[in-house]
């Protein structure tokens, strides 16, 4: 029996985005190995026979003993375990994980999500891991055509690669549901991780000026606190009615099935499962235009396409938007189901990466 190691930093990326992969490996006889911080969702997959090894990650930790450590016990892993295969995802359970699979020479697919912007320091140091564990890789999955461009770049075009609709969509998980008139309220969702690059800072500035003009819209935020500055500014809107907090929702179809609207205007992503969510269940989007969240919307069919950073482009939008009848409301929302039904489908990333797995195990 072949054995397949899938890495990632965090237990609900293979619930939420690889389930339906993983679970498919297991059907075909695969050894399935799942390596990642335990959490609450890695039962679902043990219980199905699935195996199961922790490691500690501080995701964005710097301490050099503790980076040491991880790379030590990647390694163990790595040697006891003996796989046929590595897949890896997320940062460190990227870049780690594929540097050590070059030198013990393991094939490996590495998922690569999102260019970075921003600190230049940082960005050397990801553009260094980037040459030092992914120049040998059997293949890199790309989440859109600018990251693919841009570190097949760095790598000198050495590197087989595919093109994959992001995570895609589960569209059975998120189904198309009827677009809500909630009695002539528009709630307008923000989910994703509480940091800047995210764009909470244009969220939260568009509804204080949204929610005071258009009284009838609500500002619903569903996310962690990446970033702990934006805590009390949020908890302050909240007091005030321009915006409700409701943190993390483990389920969040039924979310996503009550909003008018989504709205995520980052400043860089691989591919957003926000606007592919939201989409699917048929929301209209309105989404920054940089490559990974554009991507996923059709400007003016499925939703708006605004300037990234400027918060009076957002609004604009948005008023655009609230100008719309319902049924012109309603339209844009099923046309965004077609497109993730024609272009974003999960099954679409399941099928190239099992292409890419026959090819390297010769099954």
């Amino acid at each position: 029996m072949k054995k397949i190691i899938l890495f990632s930093c965090k237990d609900y990326n293979f619930y939420n985005f690889r389930s339906e992969f993983i679970l498919k490996l297991k059907s075909l006889g695969y050894d399935v190995l799942l390596v990642s911080p335990y959490g609450e969702k890695i039962d679902y997959f043990t219980e199905k026979g699935i195996r199961f090894t922790n490691i500690d990650i501080n995701r964005r930790g710097m301490n050099v003993v503790e980076e040491l450590r991880l790379l030590r016990d990647i390694k163990k892993i790595l040697i006891v375990e003996k796989p046929d295969l590595v897949l890896t995802y997320n940062g460190k359970t990227s870049y780690y994980p594929s540097y050590l699979c070059k030198r013990l020479h393991i094939p490996y697919i590495v998922n690569n999500a999102g260019v970075m912007k921003g600190n230049p320091l940082l960005i050397a140091i990801v553009e260094l891991l980037y040459k030092i564990s992914e120049n040998r890789a059997n293949c890199i999955m790309y989440q859109n055509s600018y990251e693919r461009d841009y570190t097949q770049a760095l790598l000198k075009n050495r590197t087989h690669y595919r093109l994959l609709p992001g995570s895609g969509v589960d569209l059975e998980k998120y189904p198309y549901t009827e677009y809500p008139y909630n009695n002539g309220k528009i709630i307008i969702d923000y989910v994703a991780r509480i940091v800047r690059f995210k764009g909470i800072e244009e969220y939260l500035a568009c509804a204080k000026y949204i929610k005071e003009k258009y009284p009838f819209t609500e500002f619903r935020i569903f996310g962690d606190y990446d970033d702990e500055q934006y805590r009390p500014i949020i908890d302050e809107l909240q007091e005030k009615g321009i915006v409700n907090y409701y943190g993390v929702v483990k389920d969040m179809y039924s979310r996503v099935a009550e909003s008018n609207l989504c709205i995520h205007v980052s400043e860089y992503e691989g591919m957003t499962n926000t606007i592919l969510e939201h989409s699917s269940v048929g929301r209209p989007c309105i989404g920054s235009a940089v490559p990974g969240v554009m991507d996923g919307i059709t400007d003016g069919v499925t939703g708006y396409v605004c300037n990234v950073n400027d918060v009076q482009s957002l609004i604009e939008k948005v008023e655009q938007f609230l100008e719309l009848s319902f049924e012109q409301k309603e339209k844009m929302g099923k046309e965004a189901r077609k497109k993730m039904e024609r272009e974003f489908d999960r099954n679409i990333v399941t099928k190239i990466y099992l292409e890419e797995i026959a090819s390297i195990l010769g099954d």
